[in-house]
């Protein structure tokens, strides 16, 4: 009974943790914007990352920690139908992170150890593909629970919204397994190679001057116009810094986020039940990897940004017309 009760008094801290992490995701999102004259693949999939957790606060888990209070009214009547969409979005948005933080190293290694095929192969918009799919793969799973893939004789939204995979059903529960698990591999696989090649190149600049770099690719016209340009080499400090955010990104999923829901998942399937504690481990696994995402962001020199750039950022382009004018 001790962590059934917790269960409402969590629910404030998770609202006000959850709002400090909606304000703090949005200032990421503008520091990166103001940092950037040129968007690139790597700082769209950033600032997914930080929208996804805006959504995964705002929505399902502001919504179960308002139900947790409401249930400590005694005219409170439960209400299945919001169960199943907070069932629904935390789903779609847990696995949405978990693929976005996979895309996000992918895109990393693709970039240190084939820098002229990934400069040449249009990684913004393969990135803006790959968010496309994850969102679909992530919204089409994740409401089948909603629509009658779980568990018939003891359904988990008729007596309190138990979200845990067991709950559920054992087919979603091994496919939410399968998927985490994998992504979570994946992730991992690619970041450590990665952070391998990145210093292993900055060892090579150092013993050889002459380590060879991508120049930058201009595409000019029959009159001799600059049409556009592709971005040559990283210098050796940037590309130190943004494999050091992604593989610290990666890292502190996984030990927030990643391994906590597996070992939940599992433990869960193999006990056939959920318990008190799950529900809160998961929950505020969530609402500590969007608190830190901000801060990991700030911690870069490349997307640190002040006040004043980032409501330049915001009002530049009109601010430069009554400049003009």
């Amino acid at each position: 009974m001790s962590d059934e009760r917790r269960l409402p008094g969590s629910a404030v801290g998770w609202l006000a943790c959850g709002g400090l992490s909606l304000l703090a995701n949005a200032w990421g999102i503008l520091s990166v914007g103001a940092k950037q004259k040129k968007w690139k693949a790597l700082e769209f999939l950033l600032c997914t990352l930080a929208a996804t957790h805006m959504l995964n606060v705002a929505v399902p888990i502001a919504t179960y920690s308002v139900v947790q209070l409401r249930r400590q009214r005694p005219d409170f009547e439960w209400n299945e139908g919001l169960c199943k969409v907070f069932v629904s979005t935390f789903y779609t948005l847990t696995l949405a992170t978990c693929f976005s933080v996979t895309s996000l190293s992918y895109h990393r290694m693709w970039m240190v150890c084939w820098p002229v095929n990934y400069r040449l192969s249009n990684a913004k918009k393969q990135a803006v593909h790959t968010v496309m799919g994850i969102w679909m793969v992530s919204f089409i799973l994740s409401a089948l629970p909603a629509v009658g893939w779980h568990d018939t004789s003891e359904r988990f939204y008729t007596h309190g919204c138990r979200f845990i995979v067991a709950e559920i059903g054992l087919g979603f529960g091994v496919c939410f397994l399968l998927l985490v698990g994998g992504s979570v591999t994946m992730g991992v696989v690619c970041t450590a190679i990665a952070l391998f090649q990145t210093l292993a190149v900055q060892v090579g600049r150092r013993a050889d001057h002459r380590a060879f770099t991508v120049p930058t690719i201009v595409v000019e016209d029959a009159q001799g116009k600059r049409r556009s340009s592709i971005d040559g080499s990283e210098p050796a400090k940037t590309s130190l810094q943004i494999t050091g955010l992604v593989t610290t990104i990666v890292f502190i999923y996984d030990c927030l986020m990643g391994f906590p829901v597996l070992v939940v998942s599992f433990s869960s399937l193999r006990a056939d039940a959920s318990a008190p504690w799950m529900a809160l481990c998961v929950l505020w696994c969530s609402v500590a990897q969007a608190l830190l995402l901000p801060v990991f962001l700030w911690a870069c020199d490349r997307y640190r940004a002040d006040l004043k750039a980032v409501l330049g950022e915001v009002h530049g382009p009109h601010g430069q017309q009554r400049g003009v004018r």
